[in-house]
């Protein structure tokens, strides 16, 4: 059993790696391997940032559509508070629930998160390169009741900018050992 459960992480990581030696190697920051044939026409290049040390994060979903988050984008998506806990404190968060981002991309969600969509994950990335894997299950709401948002304030003040522009948080974790701060990409990946 254990053999078998290590053959799956290994599959799992050697996925990983190859999508994010994909995105590494593309030209821009929204297009998909598949664009790059096409120059990229599912989406431009996301605004220049103001300043060096800024980007705008990026979503890719399971087809190559993707967006660039910003505050245009994001202002009308349903918002939502998480609580985490960090570093023994229990912090309140706000932001949009990571559900209706995904549904921008074209990612399945609701009634359409099922059979082979529950295999779907997510790879989230933070500005200092770390990253974490969600199962696309559990970030949606029609299966989890505890919201998953892409945070930009904790505790009523704006994020503060090590964590900003937005912080992936899983409502109820104990410890913020997943939580991706200084989010810069999240992509929706297919398990073959």
């Amino acid at each position: 059993m254990r053999a078998m459960w290590r053959a799956a992480a290994l599959g799992l990581g050697l996925v990983l790696a190859a999508g994010a030696a994909q995105a590494d190697a593309l030209p821009g920051a929204g297009c998909h391997v598949d664009d790059v044939v096409l120059g990229c026409p599912r989406a431009g290049p996301c605004p220049k940032p103001q300043t060096e040390t800024e980007a705008v994060p990026v979503v890719v979903g399971p087809a190559g559509k993707s967006v660039c988050l910003t505050p245009e984008v994001l202002k009308d998506l349903d918002r939502a508070e998480a609580v985490m806990i960090s570093h023994g404190a229990s912090h309140t968060y706000e932001g949009v629930r990571l559900t209706e981002i995904l549904r921008l991309v074209g990612a399945p969600t609701g009634a359409r998160l099922h059979a082979d969509a529950d295999r779907d994950y997510l790879v989230v990335t933070g500005k200092d390169g770390f990253r974490a894997v969600y199962s696309l299950a559990e970030t949606d709401g029609s299966v989890q009741r505890r919201p998953v948002i892409l945070a930009d304030h904790m505790d009523g003040a704006p994020l503060l900018p090590h964590d900003a522009p937005f912080r992936l948080v899983v409502d109820g974790d104990q410890k913020p050992a997943r939580s991706v701060f200084g989010v810069t990409r999240i992509e929706v990946k297919v398990l073959p």
